[in-house]
């Protein structure tokens, strides 16, 4: 008992890492511009499946922001934490299957089409399965990550068709929000580089990189709406 007590007064207890002051403050933002992006968005696509897909996409993207700046920016007791921590990996996994929801429904033939986004959102509900079911920690951290990537990139066998339906433009741009957000999460799993832990550092990065790969991914949908929406009209002239 007195060497116990010995071992207390002599190893000090370590100090938790202070959150950055920009915790979740860029997703502040970028849940009001998705939400009004968004909307506008949805208005402007034709009726029917675009339109669909369109608000399935406003609302995963405008949701995960929201539920991300809901959890970084306000300092929450242990068992707040562990369960926004939780919600906060579901909104991950909805965007990455929301962004390829409008994807699959325009961009693709309806068999393709309905054939990825079954694959996409069966991924997304096992890693929001695995998100509830692990209790968190360095391992857990880095699963995440990989499942984050390993679904973003589901649409490689399907590369080719997208690439022709797409078009240079739009192609380039989900390619490169694909790299960048592989490369945040990345930059998540291993906590490097940490450029100003108690400002700036390596979540805010890596939220950094969500924002820009969204703003990237945001393009190619308005892309596609846009083809969709000179479909229709040639069709009715």
């Amino acid at each position: 008992m007195a060497t116990s007590n010995v071992i207390k007064r002599v190893v000090p207890k370590a100090t938790p890492r202070k959150k950055a002051a920009w915790r979740g403050v860029s997703h502040q933002f970028a849940a009001v511009a998705a939400a009004a992006a968004g909307f506008l968005l949805t208005l402007d696509a034709p009726p029917g499946k675009a339109q669909i897909g369109c608000l399935i996409y406003t609302v995963s993207l405008t949701l995960m922001f929201t539920i991300s700046a809901t959890y970084h920016v306000p300092t929450w007791g242990i068992k707040g934490r562990n369960i926004m921590r939780k919600l906060d990996h579901v909104g991950i996994y909805c965007i990455i299957a929301g962004t390829y929801t409008p994807l699959c429904l325009l961009a693709l033939d309806e068999v393709t089409g309905r054939r990825l986004l079954l694959q996409v959102w069966t991924g997304a509900a096992a890693g929001i399965a695995h998100s509830f079911m692990s209790r968190g920690g360095a391992g857990s951290k880095a699963m995440s990550a990989l499942l984050y990537v390993a679904l973003g990139w589901i649409v490689l066998p399907y590369a080719r068709q997208l690439k022709v339906v797409l078009g240079p433009g739009a192609t380039y741009m989900v390619v490169a929000g694909g790299v960048i957000y592989s490369l945040g999460a990345v930059i998540y799993a291993a906590k490097w580089p940490d450029p100003s832990p108690e400002v700036f550092g390596y979540h805010e990065l890596f939220h950094a990189a969500v924002i820009v790969a969204s703003a990237l991914h945001f393009g190619a949908v308005k892309s596609v709406v846009s083809g969709a929406k000179d479909a229709l009209c040639a069709a009715e002239n």
